[in-house]
Formats: structure tokens, C-alpha cells, sequence
């Protein structure tokens, strides 16, 4: 660096190295392609299909043979049939027409049913929130639900994940749609409509994040100053949500590790609220911090509306069973917590970590990237947790969740 430059002028050099340095990076990464989503999701095996829909792999092989309409699929290399994920939308739909699906494993939404939305929320950073975010969306998405991702993070990492920067490539962003009038330019919010970017992954679709969400921040504190009129801040997601109520199953948000005016308009737009946390003291103690910040802030919202949330869930992150310390604080928040902690724990693991630094969730990765009992152990523990949101989701529905049973 240059003696002498302004401090901004230093850190942006420092930002333009690693932007750069990143940018080579994803391309040696997803070599030959230009970029990660130019390659579509990886197919299915007939076992994971029967899975992911919640049937006995022997049963869904036998619908798969004598059910009409059924997909093709592809025969890979050991004469094993693959399906890819649009294929396991058709091989839902046909069950279901075929009254094979009862409604406690339909993940769709029936006449009547209220959109479902879900804040992954927890003010510490650290707990995972973002990777906790994206493969629950994946797992849940490849079961058939029709999701909705909405990054209220201005650093974006759950947009990153799904290879969409809207910050770089010129996107609308969450940003626009909860922004303010300006009188002077004549710009204001745009219809949530505008802002959706499909992904690479089937029935997930996502609003981005932004560095631009800073600057609702003080737009709302403007607000508050001048008592301009319109939308109050909290009503801002929920209101933009209504053009796109009837398309979306389930609605999940990331949020970033501090409270800000967008968190509690996600946070008043929610209908279920899971929160992460690490296996640690000072997480528990945060926890406590974070709760009672949080229930203060749900007061200010309820002198407007009463709010009441479907559900709320505590989920162990980065857990490891095999740590002493970690196991004896699990027993002590599930011994206080009970119910409201989810059976399944989102499991350390150094693959886990692996999978983050190449930017791929774990269902975009082959099982035999993985040591086999590595990955069984990974994928029981985020598809457990998906189960877990999925019931809770169906008894919000008026529904009896379905019970797995063994293959």
C-alpha cells in the first residue's frame, strides 16, 4: 500500500485485492464453466428420491414402474437410475394425483392454508445461521416445497451461496423493495416481483441481499424524524409479501448477527422463528441477552398488532457429540428448553466446513465426495432438522406431520 493514502482509500484497495482474489477463485473452483450456476443440481439417486418424498425406496420403485406419467429419469454408470430434482416436482405431483400422497407429506400448501414463514434468527454471530439457512432451504425445496429466500444481510453470504451478487451484477435487491419514497428523485420501493431471481435449485427462488440495506437503516431513522407517512417499518416486508402470498409454500429469512429495523419487520412478518445456537457458555449466555432484546422489540411491534409466532425452536449448531462440554450443555438447555429444542443437531464437521469453503451446500455435493459414514452422519442431521421445520409447518396447516418409517 501507498504511504500517505486516506484510510477509505486503503480499505478499498484491500476490498478490490479480495474481490479480485475471489473472483479467481470461483473460477478455478467451477472450472470449465464460467461461474457455479452454470452448472445445474446434481440427480438423485432412486434411494434419495425415496427419501427426500418420504417413501419406502421399495415402494416408490414400484410406483415408478407402474404409475403413468412418470419421468424417465437417467441410467448413470452401475445401471442406477437418477433423477434430477424438476423430475422429483413430477414424480410428486403424480403421486399425489394418483392418491399416493396423503396430505400429511404433500408440502404444498392446500385451500386455506397461510404462507408459511420462517426466520432463522439469533443476534450472535458464528452459529451458523447462513449455512443452517441455505441447506434447510435445499432439503426442504427438494421435498417439494415451493420456497422463497429472502438475504436481509447486507454482506449477502446466503446470496452468495446460491451465485447471485447483486451488488456486483447491478440486481434489484431486497433493499429496493423496502426502501423509502424519495420526493426529490422520484424513486421509491419496487413490487417484491421485480426483485426475485431464480436459482439453479428447482422451487427455490431468492430476493437478495445488499450492502444498500445499510441505508434503510437511517432511511427509517429519517422517517422517524421527519413523521414522513407511509408503510411503518415493520410492516414493510409482511406488505410486500402480499403480490407473492399465493405462489410461495414457505418463506425463509436470513437475517444478519444485529438487530436493525429490516430484522424486526422479518421478524414481524414471521410465522415460525428458529433460532441457532453454539454448544458453548458464553452462546447461552448471549442467548439469554438476545431473548430478552428480542421479546423488548416484540413489545414495540404489539402496541400496533399482537403478534403470535406458530412455533418457536432452539437447534444446536456446530455440535459434537464426542465433546464432553458440549454434551453436558446440550442436557442442560434440553433439560430446560424440552420441547422447544429440536431433537436433530446441526452436527460439526470438518466437511461441513469444506462444503462452506467451496461455496456448496451439502446436497449439491456427491455422496462419494464424502467418506460414506461422514456424509450419512451430515445428512441425517439436516435432513432430521428439515423434518423437524417440516411438522411444525404441517401442524400450523391443521395437519397430523408424518412419522418416517424405517426402510
Amino acid at each position: 500500500m501507498a504511504a500517505g493514502l486516506l484510510a477509505s482509500e486503503q480499505l478499498i484497495n484491500f476490498s478490490e485485492i479480495i474481490d479480485n482474489a475471489l473472483a479467481q477463485q470461483r473460477a478455478l473452483l467451477h472450472a470449465p464453466e464460467s461461474r457455479k450456476s452454470d452448472t445445474p443440481l446434481r440427480s438423485f439417486s432412486v434411494r434419495e428420491v425415496s427419501h427426500a418424498l418420504r417413501f419406502k425406496y421399495n415402494t416408490l420403485r414400484q410406483y415408478l414402474n407402474t404409475l403413468e406419467g412418470m419421468p424417465d429419469g437417467t441410467v448413470e454408470p452401475g445401471n442406477r437410475k437418477y433423477f434430477s430434482a424438476e423430475e422429483i416436482n413430477q414424480i410428486l405431483e403424480v403421486l399425489r394425483n394418483a392418491g399416493k400422497l396423503e396430505d400429511s407429506r404433500y408440502p404444498r400448501r392446500l385451500p386455506g392454508d397461510p404462507q408459511a414463514r420462517l426466520i432463522v434468527y439469533n443476534l450472535k454471530g458464528g452459529v451458523s445461521k447462513t449455512s443452517l439457512s441455505v441447506n434447510l432451504a435445499q432439503f426442504l425445496a427438494l421435498s417439494g416445497y415451493k420456497i422463497l429466500a429472502i438475504d436481509l444481510d447486507p454482506q449477502a453470504s446466503f446470496s452468495d451461496m446460491f451465485d447471485i451478487q447483486a451488488d456486483v451484477e447491478g440486481l434489484p435487491s431486497i433493499y429496493d423493495v423496502l426502501r423509502y419514497s424519495d420526493p426529490d428523485s422520484g424513486e421509491g420501493p419496487i413490487p417484491i416481483t421485480q426483485a426475485i431471481q431464480a436459482t439453479y435449485v428447482p422451487n427455490v427462488d431468492i430476493v437478495p441481499g445488499s450492502m444498500s440495506m445499510t441505508e434503510f437503516e437511517f432511511e427509517t431513522s429519517a422517517n422517524f424524524r421527519t413523521g414522513a407517512e407511509g408503510t411503518p417499518f415493520h410492516r414493510r416486508i409482511s406488505d410486500a409479501l402480499e403480490m407473492v402470498d399465493d405462489y410461495y409454500d414457505l418463506v425463509i429469512f436470513d437475517t444478519p448477527p444485529h438487530m436493525s429495523f429490516a430484522v424486526i419487520s422479518a421478524v414481524y412478518a414471521a410465522t415460525g422463528m428458529l433460532i441457532p445456537l453454539s454448544a458453548g457458555m458464553l452462546d447461552v449466555v448471549s442467548l439469554a441477552k438476545f431473548l430478552e432484546l428480542a421479546a423488548s422489540t416484540m413489545q414495540v411491534v404489539e402496541q400496533h398488532q399482537d403478534k403470535r409466532y406458530d412455533f418457536i425452536r432452539f437447534v444446536l449448531t456446530r455440535y459434537s457429540a464426542s465433546d464432553p462440554a458440549q454434551l453436558q450443555l446440550s442436557s442442560f438447555l434440553r433439560s430446560h428448553l424440552s420441547g422447544s429444542m429440536l431433537s436433530h443437531d446441526f452436527v460439526s464437521s470438518t466437511a461441513v466446513a469444506d462444503a462452506g469453503n467451496t461455496m456448496n451446500p451439502l446436497l449439491e455435493l456427491p455422496p462419494s465426495s464424502f467418506h460414506r459414514r461422514t456424509y450419512d452422519r451430515i445428512f441425517e442431521s439436516l435432513s432430521g432438522i428439515a423434518d423437524e421445520i417440516d411438522a411444525e409447518i404441517m401442524r400450523a396447516w391443521g395437519r397430523e406431520p408424518f412419522q418416517r418409517e424405517a426402510d
